[in-house]
């Protein structure tokens, strides 16, 4: 049994991806327990295809709680895998336009199903 308090963010392995599905607004404690939780669940699965982190239940995000889950994606892709943002809300979107937000280079799509054929092509 592991002995560290878990975040409150679900992490799913499905089609050979691992799903992470954010629910709540986002605090820091939570999102560095989510990275350790993250990083333990890639090693532990290593033959995964890739990583989706569904953010339909996000109805708004601050840029601090955006650069927190932009340098988790920035970690992933140290382990070589590539992640994908699904559900981004049109209100989200826009907030992090206004924001200033630093999007470049992200993966996004709008449903889930949209993300695993993007796995698909980026595994081609």
């Amino acid at each position: 049994m592991e002995n560290w308090i878990k975040s409150s963010i679900p992490l799913q392995l499905h089609k050979g991806c691992i799903i992470a599905s954010f629910q709540l607004d986002l605090e820091e404690e939570q999102l560095k327990l989510f990275r350790q939780e993250l990083l333990n669940f890639v090693v532990k699965h290593n033959k995964i295809r890739g990583i989706i982190f569904d953010l339909s239940g996000l109805e708004i995000i601050d840029l601090i709680d955006f650069n927190r889950i932009r340098s988790i994606i920035d970690m992933i892709k140290l382990t070589g895998y590539q992640t994908i943002i699904s559900g981004l809300k049109p209100s989200v979107v826009s907030s992090l336009i206004l924001l200033d937000a630093d999007i470049d280079g992200l993966n996004a799509v709008l449903s889930l199903d949209e993300a695993f054929l993007m796995v698909d092509q980026m595994l081609k």
